[in-house]
This record gives structure tokens, sequence and C-alpha cells, in this order.
């Protein structure tokens, strides 16, 4: 079967083998991580995965059933596959799952899994007029607390369809001024209130990547954001008026 091949090489040296039909290469361009996977169009490092496409979801390289037309969902899946696959190999930087979102060199992070309506909150502050550093993955440089965002688009599902959407922007790295651990309750009122660092620290943990393969680093990096920024806990409303909210509690911060 003819498939175009390519590799990413991790930080630490492990490598990811991708294989999708050759018409299919720009796209998976536009999905390769933005960070933490060097491309290679030659096999390079020690490949510990392999990644393909169907028409409907992802699969393993040289399967027969590797598609000519792969659905969204496929793609998504691999774009999500490939970003986790950099991540967790990285060296330096130590990534969270949170969505940052900048306005005058103030940064709130909120953290949150995949489906906590990190996406939503970005779009929403994206149109209030804030800069959106990422809407998946925060990195903490656990020598400085510092933060960079994960710049690729923001993906939201609209009416059943996976929608890509180019908002997040680069920055130099910054510190967090504003540390938000929200629920999203449809319909709610924004509730929430301050917490201290040592809840504030054992929450972002608990988000982190690296907890288990790096402890040392992602403690550091933890303690790094905590020590320096406010941190709330609650829940908040819909987007819009979540968004407006921490967005007048930055412009507040000191830091």
């Amino acid at each position: 079967m003819d498939l175009a091949r390519c590799w990413g090489v991790a930080e630490n040296g492990e490598a990811v083998e991708v294989a999708v039909k050759p018409h299919l290469v720009d796209q998976l361009e536009d999905r390769w991580p933005p960070m933490g996977l060097e491309r290679h169009d030659r096999a390079g490092g020690r490949v510990t995965a392999r990644f393909g496409l169907s028409d409907t979801w992802m699969i393993v390289p040289d399967v027969d059933r590797s598609g000519d037309d792969p659905s969204a969902d496929a793609w998504n899946l691999l774009e999500s596959e490939l970003g986790l696959f950099a991540v967790k190999r990285m060296t330096g930087p130590v990534a969270v799952h949170a969505a940052s979102i900048a306005l005058d060199d103030k940064v709130v992070m909120v953290p949150g899994r995949s489906g906590a309506g990190k996406s939503t909150l970005t779009v929403a502050a994206a149109a209030a007029g804030a800069s959106v550093l990422s809407d998946e993955f925060t990195m903490i440089d656990p020598a400085t607390g510092l933060i960079t965002g994960w710049p690729r688009p923001v993906r939201i599902k609209h009416e059943g369809r996976i929608e890509r959407i180019h908002l997040a922007t680069t920055s130099e790295p910054l510190p967090v001024s504003l540390l938000a651990f929200l629920v999203h309750e449809e319909g709610a009122e924004n509730r929430w209130s301050e917490i201290p660092q040592a809840e504030a620290l054992v929450e972002l943990l608990g988000h982190t990547i690296t907890t288990r393969t790096r402890p040392d680093d992602t403690f550091d990096a933890a303690l790094g954001v905590v020590r320096s920024c406010r941190a709330i806990s609650g829940v908040r409303g819909e987007a819009p008026a979540a968004i407006d909210s921490l967005i007048r509690l930055l412009a507040e911060s000191t830091t």
C-alpha cells in the first residue's frame, strides 16, 4: 500500500512513526505539534509509537484500512496523541493541561482536563480582546515559573463538528497572575473564592503531565507558578460572563 511516512523525534530521543496516504501529508503538517517533536522524513530515534489514519479513526500504520479521506474525529485524535507524545517526553519545560489567556502581559491560567470547557473559554477571551496563548497545554519553565503557550489552532465542537480556529499567539515567557480552577455548570452564576498557595499547588500538580516521570521538575514548575500569583477555585457559568469576570480580576492583579 502506498503510504507517506514521517517520524517525529521527541526531546528525550523517543520517536513516533506516522503513516498516511501521500495526498494527506499537508494536513498532517498542519496538525503537527508546535514544539517538542522534531519532524524527519527518515527514520530516527527509538520508535515507541506508530500512528496512521483510517477513514473513521486513528489506527496503526500498514493496515489495509488506511484511509483516503479520514474523518475530522480521526484527525482530531491523531493531533491529540501527537501532542501528548511530545509533551510527555519534554526535558525542559513542564506541560500542564491548561488554557492560558493574556491581557497586557498578565496571564490567567485555567487548568482543566479535556472536555472541561477550556477551548470555549479561549474563544470567549479572544472575542473580549484578550490574547490566547493556549487552549490545551501550558508550558512552565521549572527554573523560573514563567509560562509559554502551545500555539496551535483552538479546537471546538460546533453542531457536532470539530472546528479549528486560529487564535493562539506566541509570546515571550510570562508570569502567571491568576490561577483559576473552575468547573462549568450550565446556567450557573459565577461563584468562586480565593484559595491558599498550598491548596493551589496540590490542584495544579493534579493537572501536570509529568508528575511521575519528572517529579522534581514538575514540583518546581508548579511551585514557581503558585508562589507568585492569586488562585481561585469554584464554579463558572457561561464562557462570556466568566471571561468578563476573570479579565476584571486580572486587571486588578498587581503581578
